[in-house]
């Protein structure tokens, strides 16, 4: 992201803090398909990194860890801004996913 400059909160929002959010988000999911794709054979972790996408877990005696890494993916692809907002310092806090996005959204 060139400009680390967060745009100035209005309501109703801007198209600049849109698009703000949705590049802080585009950072975080980078971030998190690293720590999947690093933790591919780890279920707890795996699990850990499903809940940060969409607040869900799975059993390990009801499914392969393939069927869970699928699962995470997909629900990577659809994990809302809001969500990454109210999750992601406690994930960080937890050693879920690092601290590599050194900026925040803006309007929440």
């Amino acid at each position: 992201m060139i400009n680390t400059e967060k745009p100035k909160v209005t309501k109703p929002w801007s198209s600049e803090m849109y698009d703000w959010n949705d590049k802080v988000s585009d950072l975080m999911k980078a971030e998190i398909k690293i720590q999947i794709e690093k933790n591919k054979d780890d279920f707890d972790k795996l699990n850990k990194l499903i809940t940060l996408c969409g607040g869900i877990q799975y059993c390990s005696d009801s499914y392969e860890i393939e069927e869970l890494y699928d699962e995470c993916l997909k629900e990577l692809e659809n994990v809302q801004n809001y969500w990454l907002n109210e999750e992601w310092a406690w994930s960080v806090d937890n050693g879920i996913v690092t601290d590599c996005v050194n900026i925040e959204f803006v309007g929440y």
